[in-house]
């Protein structure tokens, strides 16, 4: 990291705008922390990968509940005694809440021999929980977020039939399957568990099961969905309704 202070372990930089979180670290100062680090690939060709979550600097409030730090990500290659970077993206998501990274984070195999940083993004608001699945992937010298996908919703923690919230609870389990991309596998999701009713008219104090099939395919430095059949859950079309109207 550039400016990095030793003592205090961070760097300050200025990042781009992220348009899609509000309020979210940009166009000012970030304090910029590292995230996780690893060594990938073989004694033949290491690699170093770091991720990093940047706040503001300023000094102004930034815990609330919106408030997600960014996060960014870097691929360096050793090349003779000098380490060199492959890929960067300095600001590629928010992710997290109340100014605090995400802590659920791992190297996952996309393919033989590509690999992806695993960020499982958990929200908790009135009584519900949420976790979303972010898979940033390094491509043609940056990084992209190639998946962001909602994995479990419930809200058994303060579910109360009796006073009228319905107790619920649903997920999705990922396996990495074939695919006719020899680089990249297949994801595939399967939802199982119980959801809110979709419609408000439809309300009722009875849970309906859901259960649905997704498939998706790694196509220019991305995943995108090529299958997908049975149920959509609730939490699903909010999220829907609103990225049509932002």
């Amino acid at each position: 990291m550039l400016n990095y202070d030793v003592k205090a372990q961070t760097s300050v930089a200025s990042l781009p705008k992220e348009k899609s979180s509000f309020p979210a670290a940009g166009e000012e100062q970030n304090t910029i922390r590292m995230l996780f680090n690893t060594f990938q690939g073989d004694a033949g060709a290491p690699r170093f990968l770091l991720a990093t979550y940047a706040v503001p600097a300023s000094g102004q409030s930034f815990d609330c509940h919106a408030c997600a730090p960014t996060i960014g990500m870097a691929t360096f290659v050793q090349n003779g005694q000098k380490w060199t970077i492959d890929s960067l993206s300095r600001a590629i998501t928010p992710s997290g809440e109340w100014g605090k990274p995400p802590t659920d984070i791992q190297l996952v195999q996309i393919g033989p021999s590509r690999q992806a940083l695993q960020i499982i993004d958990v929200g908790k608001q009135n009584g519900e929980t949420t976790r979303l699945l972010q898979l940033l992937i390094p491509w043609n010298g940056t990084v992209n977020l190639g998946l962001e996908r909602i994995i479990a919703d419930g809200d058994l923690g303060s579910c109360d039939t009796k006073a009228g919230f319905l107790c619920y609870a649903n997920h999705r389990t990922l396996a990495y399957g074939r695919s006719d991309n020899p680089d990249y596998y297949n994801l595939e999701f399967e939802l199982s568990g119980t959801d809110l009713p979709i419609s408000d008219e439809s309300r009722s104090m009875r849970v309906r099961k859901v259960r649905g099939r997704e498939i998706f395919s790694f196509e220019n430095g991305k995943y995108v969905r090529i299958f997908r059949q049975g149920d959509v859950t609730a939490v699903e079309l909010l999220a829907e309704k609103q990225k049509d109207h932002s």
